[in-house]
């Protein structure tokens, strides 16, 4: 604050992890550098989406459902990085072309509080340099 103070917030990230120690591990990383002063991890959730696409400042949920060559309804949600909701829709809607020829219906397009998303490569003896 102006005076000198901290001002206590409280902020939502998405991590890329294989657990919740290396969730833990990458939150210390990432934004340790960026913090001024002390924070507390309050709590770690899992996230279940079926997707993450896009690029974008913000973060939308979409759910939808697409019917299969069997006329079977499939309920998917995706994460939609995008500048704003038209962005988000568009995104869907290619994606949807590209990845789905079934009959596919956008049930909601809602904008989370996320603020960044920090994804993670693991690296395998395959990708590691060799001297």
């Amino acid at each position: 604050l102006d005076n000198g103070a901290f001002k206590r917030v409280s902020e939502l990230y998405l991590f890329d992890a294989e657990s919740y120690t290396d969730c833990e591990a990458q939150v210390y990383g990432h934004l340790a550098s960026v913090i001024r002063g002390e924070f507390i991890i309050m709590k770690m959730d899992r996230f279940d989406c079926d997707e993450f696409i896009g690029e974008g400042e913000k973060f939308f949920i979409v759910k939808q459902t697409y019917t299969d060559v069997d006329d079977r309804e499939i309920k998917i949600k995706l994460l939609v990085a995008s500048d704003n909701i038209e962005d988000a829709k568009t995104i869907t809607v290619y994606y949807n072309g590209v990845r789905y020829m079934e009959t596919q219906e956008v049930k909601s397009i809602v904008e989370t509080k996320i603020l960044d998303y920090f994804t993670t490569q693991y690296a395998t003896q395959e990708d590691e340099p060799t001297n």
